[in-house]
């Protein structure tokens, strides 16, 4: 009876995978078998053995192995909420009371899984397909059960069921690796050792947090990209902020720049990341004024990029890596409107330029010319869009923002006078900002004015009174002229504003000793 019940199984098999099942695993010894079809957002999962079994709790040790198998590996079928069913093809049932430990393994059921056993022998087979089919919402195929073949048929009926699911399963499996082994990872590790050779010759030099250092190394410096060093885009996809800004960018481009590079090949890859890369530097030049660096638009431009790939392989993207990336894109997107200090405009741009780039250079195995030259004329014409919006802005003279930058630059490079040469420009502009005031206040600390200073920060506070910055330098002020009341009462206030800060903290306490 073994071919009868073999031939039950792969008849089972094949109706499965004609009713739009995909096979997830073949045994070495091909006596089992996993499928799986997804719908409407759930998975219906069958593992069909060829198995017999003496007694029951024999059968039941089994079972619970095969429910912690598929448990363990949930995550590899798409479905959130999923539908195990474990069918056993046997020629006799256990000799002993094997209906019970059926029952006790369907009553294991959990929130988002639910598990079902079938035990097909030759007295029982139809009732059970019939509902095993009900639970699967399927029809019923008879000649499972009223096949009439010959022995010698039934053998020629075997083999070419079982070469039909092989090689169904080894042209998934084909398709699979030609599309994520298209090519080797090796601009990825270049990029990374040249992202930490650059880190590590500015550090040499200076240090990656100092404003002024950025500037002079390459970094995004809106006022020197509309004056026209518009190489900046480019240079500042290689430099980091300190360490930490390293380090995090540099294990996303890790592990995101291999699967992208695997999926794309090399010179795909490189096209997608530099295109991401300058077209969200020019993002960031056109939506915010402040110094930056980093390589995390071009990293954005892999998600984007991962994303077109989702759209055009969308089993697979859900199968393998699509969950996981929505969900790490959505929560770097929340982040970058929560945490001030993220370049939400690079990170958009890379994303939104990594897409368009994939969609110019095409997946390997999926030519669309003719969306991929519409797609060119939108990106440059979005370029040159970005590009003009951040220039005007940039060169506007009543932009307070860039010329808190140009100040802070310059005091940093202990340009004091020319400073407050800049900003009474500005001042006498009416340009009234409170960061124009509380630079050009700093300056004139640094050069002893007291009064002018004294003047400008209380200037600055009356245009915006939760200044904690303001309020501090107000204490040092008055501490070095001598008016300790005052300066107590500034550093308190400084304190009160921001908590968290320790130097205002610790200054506030040595007033106070």
């Amino acid at each position: 009876m073994y071919i009868r019940e073999r031939y039950r199984m792969l008849k089972l098999i094949d109706q499965l995978i004609n009713d739009q099942f995909e096979v997830r695993l073949v045994s070495e010894y091909r006596d089992f078998v996993i499928l799986e079809k997804y719908e409407k957002r759930q998975s219906y999962i069958v593992a069909v053995a060829h198995q017999l079994f003496d007694w029951s709790n024999h059968l039941q040790r089994d079972i619970n192995e095969k429910i912690n198998y598929l448990n363990k590996n949930a995550r590899l079928f798409r479905g959130r909420k999923q539908h195990h069913h474990i069918v056993y093809v046997a020629d006799l049932p256990p000799v002993d009371d094997w209906e019970g430990a059926i029952t006790s393994a369907q009553a294991n059921d959990s929130n988002h899984r639910t598990t079902s056993v079938y035990y097909l022998h030759e007295n029982a087979i139809s009732q059970g397909l019939t509902r095993l089919f009900n639970n699967l919402h399927t029809k019923i195929d008879e000649t499972i059960v009223t096949s009439e073949f010959e022995e010698e048929e039934l053998d020629r009926q075997v083999v070419y069921l079982e070469q039909k699911v092989i090689s169904y399963h080894k042209a998934k499996e084909r398709e699979f690796n030609r599309v994520f082994f298209y090519g080797k990872t090796k601009l990825t590790y270049l990029l990374v050792m040249v992202n930490l050779l650059v880190f590590a010759f500015v550090e040499m030099n200076g240090t990656s947090t100092n404003t002024a250092h950025l500037i002079d190394w390459g970094a995004k410096y809106n006022p020197a990209i509309a004056d026209g060093e518009w190489w900046r885009i480019g240079s500042s996809m290689f430099l980091h902020i300190g360490a930490f800004h390293l380090f995090m960018n540099m294990l996303a481009l890790y592990f995101l720049g291999e699967v992208t590079e695997k999926i794309y090949g090399t010179n795909r890859f490189l096209f997608i990341y530099s295109l991401a890369g300058i077209f969200g530097g020019v993002a960031s030049f056109a939506t915010n004024d402040a110094v930056a660096a980093g390589a995390s638009g071009a990293i954005f431009g892999l998600f984007g990029a991962l994303l077109f790939f989702g759209i055009n392989y969308r089993e697979l993207f859900f199968k393998t890596i699509g969950t996981n990336l929505l969900f790490i894109v959505a929560l770097n997107i929340a982040l970058g409107f929560v945490v001030p200090q993220i370049d939400n405009g690079a990170h958009l741009g890379g994303l939104i330029g990594g897409f368009l780039a994939a969609q110019i250079v095409q997946l390997p195995y999926k030519r669309q010319l003719f969306r991929a030259g519409v797609t060119f004329v939108v990106f440059i014409g979005l370029l040159i869009g970005m590009s003009f919006y951040g220039y005007s802005n940039a060169k506007q003279p009543e932009n307070p923002q860039a010329l808190a930058l140009l100040a802070q630059q310059q005091i940093e490079r202990e340009n004091y006078q020319e400073t407050i040469d800049l900003l009474t420009t500005s001042v006498n502009q009416d340009i009234n900002h409170e960061y124009v005031y509380f630079y050009r206040a700093i300056a004139y600390l640094e050069t002893e004015q007291y009064n002018q200073a004294e003047s400008d920060l209380k200037k600055a506070i009356d245009i915006n009174p939760n200044l904690g910055e303001v309020h501090y330098n107000l204490a040092v002020l008055y501490t070095q002229t001598g008016e300790t009341q005052k300066a107590v009462q500034h550093a308190e206030k400084a304190t009160e504003l921001q908590p968290g800060h320790d130097q205002f903290q610790e200054f506030y306490n040595e007033l106070n000793e």
